[in-house]
């Protein structure tokens, strides 16, 4: 770990996007806070340039997973622009837990039905957090974004389903996936 630069400890707010076609380098969000308070909280835009380092973050890293960062942070040259860090190293701390109360229910429920869609129930907007839910439904992933009223659904092994707006649900895109692999669409 290099001695130069800053250390952050903060969680992913998004996912990570490549900064280029041959994907050699990242980009990402982070949410730090250095008291845990909403008020003190900071979205840092940060971006990665190691072909090794650019490679783990983009095929490892989820939303909500929490991560260190050591890089160096850069200084906007031309007003209105943020600031960012670039990331030298990163080291996954945790990953956000899912609701996994109700999978063993939905795993027993997708056994008798070869066929049917996932069982979930609708997201409740009321209920969000500020910062959003991450939830497991069987063997798919959403996560609800309050701010764009949107959930995005990917599989257990990370493929992206697709993203669900308002007044559109999860339910209907897993519901799509799933005629689709079994040839009803």
């Amino acid at each position: 770990m290099t001695t130069d630069g800053i250390v952050l400890d903060g969680y992913l707010d998004e996912e990570v996007a490549a900064d280029d076609e041959t994907g050699t380098r990242a980009r990402f969000r982070l949410i730090v806070s250095p008291t845990d308070e909403l008020v003190d909280e900071m979205v840092l835009p940060c971006s990665v340039a190691a072909p090794e380092l650019t490679t783990a973050v983009l095929h490892e890293l989820r939303p909500g997973d929490h991560v260190r960062v050591t890089g160096h942070l850069g200084l906007p040259r031309i007003s209105g622009h943020p600031m960012w860090l670039q990331v030298l190293t990163l080291e996954l701390l945790g990953t956000p837990p899912l609701d996994l109360a109700d999978d063993h229910a939905l795993d027993d429920q997708a056994d008798d039905s070869t066929a049917g869609a996932a069982p979930a129930a609708p997201v409740d907007r009321d209920t969000l957090s500020d910062v959003g839910r991450l939830e497991r439904h069987g063997p798919y992933i959403v996560w609800s974004d309050p701010d764009l009223c949107a959930d995005t659904v990917w599989t257990e092994t990370g493929d992206l389903l697709g993203t669900a707006v308002y007044p559109d649900t999860a339910t209907t895109l897993i519901d799509t996936h799933q005629r689709r692999a079994y040839g009803d669409i």
